[in-house]
């Protein structure tokens, strides 16, 4: 696979990986808050599953698959004193790891 430049091959690259269906919607819509490959994005799972109209414990299990196929990495983002914390996701390829990403 070619290094990923932009948005665009990104998406074509996935779109033609085998995954469920479910994955390659919530990783579209994880595309909808990037502008680039190696973005940072924090969408909740109530973003995603409303951009989806998928329910939030799919997303969830869909976000799950796209991070052990590679086409994610996530860490868990926590702002100070906040009672919720939620995730980071960077839009990256499989063959690219990047250090304290899972």
């Amino acid at each position: 696979m070619p290094e990923l430049r932009c948005l665009d091959e990104w998406r074509r690259e996935f779109s033609e990986y085998p995954m469920e269906s479910g994955t390659c919607l919530v990783l579209h819509a994880l595309s909808l808050f990037a502008t680039k490959v190696g973005d940072i994005v924090y969408p909740s799972v109530a973003a995603l599953s409303a951009h989806t109209k998928l329910s939030k414990p799919v997303v969830i299990k869909h976000l799950k698959k796209a991070q052990r196929m590679g086409w994610i990495g996530v860490r868990r983002f926590d702002d100070t004193g906040a009672k919720l914390r939620r995730n980071e996701y960077m839009i990256k390829s499989p063959e690219k790891d990047v250090p304290g990403w899972d």
